[in-house]
């Protein structure tokens, strides 16, 4: 009897992850990208931070407040922009409901349940593989320039009362001794949380890896295949028609990010995934610059940092604006500006050097978990949704799917993290 088989529709950190852990599994596995190698999409140039303990969604009480201030200023870290106001009517009145206090803190407890998870699968992948994607594995500091916004995060924290989380309160001083770079902004910091169970990595580099490794396990690697329908029969999926021909497989697995919507919209599957707008700007370093190793987490003008080899990341930044990916100057310069504002010894590279700019499209859903797992038609699976948490929640969810393809009793409690919660038969 053959292996089932399955394809994987997307080769980022997500989909990558979804086709090494069905081949780990025994399945007979085939990875469809549109693009000539992985990783050319959302992961392709991220944040580089994998934040199990900060992985709550990004819809926290008092959002709409917040959103709609940023109508008409585009110097601040979030952005809606008024021409996507049409297009969120939908999708943005589940967000905002999903913003009450008990819906938000419920849902901060699902995701940072399955990063957690996400990032024990990693440890054990990276390991069992011996992956290497320039990870820095000594934890991450989140910054804070106030008592209120360190006494929310704090508060944030005991709400979702997870016996995992891992943290230490540091004062300005302790904060600097780990990470000198911050010396010159001492003054300036209130306190800061180290997180020790947090990482940073290339997640293109990783997807790559991933993904190679997967072909070395016999997985067929399909890139630069352009999906042009998703085609089914009688309720059950049945084959993916592409230009490069037809894939039959036992089941399909769609992980491509925010193109998900389009790729189910004709099987009438409407699924609430709206993508929100990041930037970054990757920069050369050398070891006499003045640049942090740890990630690092500015709350106050909401951006991160992580260093990737001989390389500094700088991300951040939420653009409502729909599926645009243009790259608008002025919002990269608020992105830089604040980088160099944390790191004035470094300002003038940060504002000076090429910095490889880029954009990508975070798939969100309105109240912050991804979904994964079956959809109304059978052998059709979700991985997608994963907002700003793809990279942190990838292995995870990629261990979850596969339990969940092969039948067996998923690791985690899966309440609240099932595609089922908005796609029912």
């Amino acid at each position: 009897m053959n292996d089932p088989s399955v394809i994987v529709i997307g080769a980022g950190v997500v989909g990558a992850s979804a086709a090494l852990a069905l081949v780990e599994r025994g399945l007979d596995v085939t990875l469809v990208d549109r693009a000539p190698e992985a990783a050319a999409g959302t992961s392709h140039a991220n944040g580089g931070g994998i934040t199990p303990c900060h992985a709550e969604p990004w819809n926290p009480p008092g959002t709409a407040r917040r959103l709609f201030s940023t109508l008409l200023d585009r110097r601040l870290p979030y952005r809606l922009h008024p021409r996507a106001l049409p297009g969120l009517i939908g999708w943005g009145s589940r967000f905002l409901v999903n913003s009450r206090a008990g819906r938000y803190y419920e849902n901060a407890r699902r995701t940072t349940r399955l990063a957690i998870y996400s990032g024990r699968c990693l440890a054990r992948l990276r390991e069992r593989h011996r992956l290497d994607y320039l990870q820095v594995v000594e934890g991450s500091l989140e910054l804070y320039f106030s008592r209120a916004d360190f006494d929310r995060a704090i508060e944030l924290r005991r709400r979702i009362a997870d016996p995992d989380i891992r943290l230490q309160k540091l004062t300005a001083e302790e904060a600097v001794a780990l990470e000198p770079t911050l010396g010159p902004v001492a003054g300036q910091i209130h306190a800061a949380l180290l997180f020790p169970d947090h990482e940073s990595g290339d997640a293109r580099l990783f997807s790559r890896r991933v993904s190679e490794r997967a072909g070395q396990l016999g997985a067929r690697l399909a890139f630069g295949t352009h999906v042009e329908r998703i085609v089914c029969r009688g309720g059950k999926f049945d084959r993916l028609s592409t230009d490069r021909g037809e894939f039959v497989a036992d089941a399909c697995v769609v992980a491509a990010g925010y193109q998900t919507v389009a790729l189910l919209s004709p099987l009438g599957l409407k699924v609430p995934i709206y993508p929100v707008k990041g930037y970054s700007a990757t920069i050369d370093v050398t070891d006499d610059d003045p640049a942090p190793r740890l990630p690092l987490l500015d709350l106050k003008r909401r951006f991160v940092t992580a260093r990737l080899g001989r390389q500094l990341r700088i991300a951040g930044l939420a653009d409502f604006a729909g599926p645009d990916l243009e790259l608008y100057p002025d919002r990269l310069g608020v992105l830089l500006e604040g980088a160099a504002q944390l790191l004035p010894e470094l300002a003038e590279k940060i504002r000076t050097s090429p910095n490889r700019a880029w954009t990508g499209l975070r798939p969100m859903t309105p109240d912050g978990p991804p979904l994964i797992g079956p959809t109304p038609i059978a052998g059709l699976y979700l991985n997608s949704g994963h907002g700003a948490m793809g990279w942190t929640q990838a292995c995870g969810s990629a261990e979850l799917l596969a339990d969940l393809i092969t039948n067996r009793p998923p690791a985690i409690d899966t309440t609240g993290l099932l595609a089922e919660r908005y796609l029912r038969s």
